[in-house]
């Protein structure tokens, strides 16, 4: 019998926890999973960019979902751990302790892009000498595609000399999702979460920055100007029970957007807590237009703002390497931003 869309959506979402485990597997058969998933979320969602409403996409059948069904259920089979996943999440909240803005968790897991037994939580990258480091938490898109977002940058942050962190926090379908704070919530926690336990992670709690891609920016924009860096959780959640990381500090000490995606502008930024800020996006970007009022913004008000826009590059380029199929023309000298990101950090972070 042939495979249903919706089967094929099942087990993608059965397999989505996998893209999360990359310290767990071989490198190389790892991003070859990634990419065959990136396949299957295209196939089964069309994501609304302003509202991020999802539907089929159309053009498949049948045909198209088996074949992918079965690719997926090959290459699944084929990823054996070289270690417990579980050993390498480092998990933000404690059990079912877990503030909801908008949503329960029953009513979240329906439209979530994570299977039903996801857990905010982080995948450190640590020195491990003993000493204090910058500390980075890494923020992918909108389905935290971290195989051109997170795990190469992770990796080029650690071989700076800092402590990386993949954070995976809560995501899903449509504007409501898109409006609530569950993942400035997420973020919020784990930069109290690295404050909190500085010494035992080697973090400098002096120097803790976010590097978001696309609409995974959002999360560092609503921390600073809609949830804040003092907001306790109970306040968002009235059923949510604090503990002794929830009195840390969630503030920043630099932001790095990369082709951010993100709402309509507004000029509601709050100024006073938006620390030193390093952009870089694409002049053939499809949020341009949305995000340049909001560069400007900050750098008018005396936020401390580096910006680089490379000509003939659109959306996603991760660390600026040629993507394959991609159509749009390629500037070399896209691949220069993490150099450029270098020389900032010295500036403004330091070692």
């Amino acid at each position: 019998m042939a495979v249903t869309y919706d089967e094929l959506y099942r087990y993608y979402h059965e397999l989505r926890h996998i893209c999360d485990e990359y310290k767990a597997f071989e490198r190389e058969p790892f991003m070859d999973f990634c990419l065959l998933m990136d396949k299957a979320f295209h196939m089964t969602h069309k994501v609304n960019l302003e509202t991020g409403e999802i539907t089929i996409p159309r053009g498949f059948g049948p045909g198209d979902y088996e074949e992918m069904y079965n690719a997926l259920r090959k290459a699944a089979s084929e990823m054996k751990p070289l270690h417990n996943p579980a050993e390498d999440k480092i998990l933000l909240w404690e059990g079912d302790n877990i503030p909801w803005d908008g949503f329960t968790k029953e009513e979240f897991i329906r439209i979530s892009h994570d299977g039903p037994e996801f857990v905010p939580h982080m995948v450190p990258f640590l020195q491990n000498d003993g000493k204090r480091h910058p500390s980075v938490l890494i923020t992918g898109g909108s389905y935290r595609c971290h195989h051109v977002e997170g795990w190469q940058m992770a990796e080029f942050y650690h071989g700076l000399g800092y402590n990386a962190f993949i954070l995976n926090n809560r995501h899903g379908n449509g504007a409501k999702v898109r409006h609530t704070m569950n993942r400035a919530l997420d973020l919020q926690r784990a930069i109290r979460y690295l404050r909190y336990f500085a010494d035992d992670l080697g973090v400098n709690p002096e120097k803790i920055f976010t590097n978001g891609f696309s609409m995974g920016n959002r999360a560092t924009i609503d921390l600073i100007n809609t949830l804040g860096y003092t907001t306790m959780p109970q306040k968002i959640d009235c059923n949510y029970v604090p503990d002794a990381i929830d009195a840390c500090s969630a503030r920043l000490n630099a932001y790095v957007g990369v082709y951010p995606a993100t709402f309509m502008y507004d000029d509601h930024n709050n100024y006073r807590d938006f620390p030193p800020t390093f952009f870089a996006i694409g002049n053939l970007d499809w949020s341009l237009w949305r995000m340049m009022p909001f560069m400007a913004d900050l750098a008018v008000n005396n936020v401390p703002v580096e910006l680089h826009m490379f000509d003939g590059i659109d959306h996603g380029f991760g660390m600026g390497e040629k993507r394959e199929g991609s159509n749009a023309p390629w500037t070399p000298s896209i691949a220069e931003w993490t150099h450029l990101l270098q020389l900032w950090l010295e500036r403004v972070i330091g070692g």
